[in-house]
């Protein structure tokens, strides 16, 4: 009998944990997209449904100038069975002050890549972003499946297909 009580007590919590659990990542969920959509010249229908990378960088940050013209050059080769973008978020004051390091001034950019402005850091400090540059990639649901920090090797045949194995 009283081990019976003990084994219900268990399964009980058991539940009562995979609830609570459940209910803080679907809060979490909500709470990307609730938080990227407060950017500056930003429209969340520009990547809501699909799978992409968040990424925050400011002209100011010298790993972030030497990455950024690499993860324009990998958003062009960045075509997956499903659609993909690429959300960088400049931390500087301006977008126009941003663009200066970026290939051809901004001009001409791929499609699926899509600038926004943080200038006073709200979004990233919100999503724990402190060590620039920072990379997320985010599912069509809005869940972080991934968080780099650092630059990256955009320019790595490994790395683009890391990401045709991880979006299937």
């Amino acid at each position: 009998m009283k081990r019976n009580i003990v084994i219900s007590l268990v399964v009980l919590g058991v539940i009562f944990l995979t609830w609570t659990c459940m209910t803080k990542n679907n809060s979490k969920v909500e709470s990307v997209y609730t938080k990227i959509s407060k950017l500056n010249q930003f429209n969340i229908d520009q990547v809501k449904g699909s799978y992409f990378i968040l990424h925050f960088w400011a002209k100011w940050c010298e790993p972030c100038a030497d990455e950024i013209p690499l993860i324009v050059e990998f958003a062009k080769h960045a075509s997956f069975s499903k659609p993909f973008k690429i959300l960088a978020v400049s931390l500087d004051p301006s977008l126009e002050e941003s663009k200066k390091i970026l290939p051809n001034q901004g001009v001409g950019l791929p499609s699926n890549f899509i600038l926004a402005l943080d200038s006073e850091h709200k979004v990233a400090d919100d999503l724990g972003s402190y060590q620039y540059p920072e990379t997320y990639l985010i599912d069509p649901e809005g869940r972080i499946l991934e968080k780099w920090i650092g630059a990256q090797k955009w320019n790595n045949p490994e790395v683009l297909e890391y990401f045709k194995q991880k979006i299937k």
